[in-house]
C-alpha cells in the first residue's frame, strides 16, 4: 500500500491491508481493514464518493452452513428496510457472490465500550442523550416489526452527531424469527432479556428494551467485572432460573479456597475447643465445650 493511502487511514480506525486481503470487493476499492470476527472481515472502502464499511463473509462459514445463504439474503432485505436515522444505511451488496458481501455507510467514531474503557462511566447529561437517541433508533426499527437482538456497548457508536446503533447482522423481521435454528439463542448473555435467554418465546421489541436498560447501566457504572458471577450463570440469572451445576460448583470451590485454616463455612474462626472426637472421625457438638 502506498504511503499516501496509509496516511489517509489516520483517525479512521482502520489498519493497512495485509497481503492476504483483497484490494477490491465487487465494485468497491478497499483502503484498510476495520476488523475481523468469526463470521467475516470488515474493510474500509469507497463507494460512490463516500466511505463505506464493507463486510465479507468467510468462505468457511458459507461452506459449513447450507442455510446460511438463505438467511443472509433475508438479512440484506431487512438491512435495506432499516431507516437511516436508526443505523448506517445499506449501500450495496451481493448475496450471490462467493463469498457474499454487503456494504454500509462508514460511521466514524468510537463504540460505547471503548469510550467507557478509556474515560470511565458517562456523566448524567451524556446518559440522557444516549437514552434518547438509542431509544429513538430502536423505535424506528420496531415500527417495521424488526428487532436488533444483540444490543450491547460494542454495537453503539458515539459520533460527533450523537449515538448510532450498528451491527444489525443478526436483525430479523419479527415474523421471520422461525428461520433461527432450533435451540439457537442469538445475543450476548450479559444483555439478554429473560425471554431471549430462555428461547421459548418469539423475539419482539421487548428484548431490545431490556438490552438498552443493561447498556445504560453499563454506561453509568462501567464494566461489571467481578460482579456478574460465573459466565455460565448469566443467562440463567436473566430468566430467574438456577445456574448450571458447574457454575454453582465453581462458586463453592472459590469460597472454599478463600477460607483460612481453622475457619468455618462462613469464614468465622473456630474456637480452640473445636476438634473432631478422637476415634470417631466425626465433628464435635456445636453446643459448646465439653465440661
Amino acid at each position: 500500500m502506498s504511503g499516501e493511502a496509509v496516511s489517509g487511514l489516520t483517525g479512521s480506525g482502520a489498519e493497512p491491508l495485509e497481503d492476504e486481503d483483497p484490494r477490491r470487493i465487487g465494485p468497491i476499492p478497499l483502503l484498510g481493514r476495520l476488523g475481523a470476527g468469526g463470521m467475516g472481515r470488515v474493510y474500509l472502502g469507497v463507494h460512490e464518493g463516500r466511505y463505506a464499511a464493507v463486510k465479507q463473509v468467510l468462505p468457511s462459514v458459507v461452506a459449513e452452513d447450507k442455510d446460511f445463504l438463505r438467511r443472509f439474503g433475508h438479512e440484506l432485505d431487512n438491512l435495506a428496510r432499516l431507516p437511516e436515522e436508526a443505523t448506517a444505511p445499506l449501500l450495496a451488496g451481493d448475496r450471490d457472490a462467493r463469498p457474499p458481501w454487503f456494504a454500509t455507510a462508514y460511521v466514524p467514531g468510537i463504540t460505547l465500550r471503548e469510550a467507557v474503557d478509556l474515560h470511565g462511566p458517562l456523566p448524567a447529561g451524556a446518559l440522557w442523550l444516549l437514552l434518547r437517541e438509542a431509544a429513538a433508533g430502536l423505535a424506528a426499527v420496531h415500527a417495521l416489526d424488526m428487532v436488533h437482538r444483540d444490543l450491547k456497548p460494542s454495537n453503539v457508536m458515539l459520533t460527533l452527531d450523537g449515538a448510532t446503533l450498528i451491527d444489525f447482522g443478526v436483525a430479523r423481521a419479527a415474523e421471520q424469527s422461525q428461520l433461527t435454528r432450533t435451540g439457537m439463542v442469538v445475543g450476548t448473555p450479559a444483555y439478554m432479556s429473560p425471554e431471549q435467554a430462555s428461547g421459548k418465546r418469539a423475539s419482539s421489541g421487548v428484548v431490545d428494551v431490556f438490552a438498552l436498560g443493561s447498556v445504560l447501566a453499563y454506561a453509568a457504572s462501567g464494566p461489571l467485572r467481578g460482579r456478574v458471577g460465573a459466565r455460565g450463570a448469566l443467562p440463567h440469572r436473566a430468566r430467574g432460573a438456577r445456574p448450571p451445576a458447574a457454575a454453582r460448583a465453581g462458586r463453592r470451590t472459590r469460597r472454599r479456597r478463600r477460607r483460612l485454616p481453622g475457619q468455618g463455612p462462613r469464614g468465622r474462626r473456630r474456637p480452640s475447643w473445636w476438634r473432631p472426637r478422637s476415634g470417631t472421625g466425626r465433628s464435635p457438638s456445636r453446643c459448646g465445650p465439653r465440661r
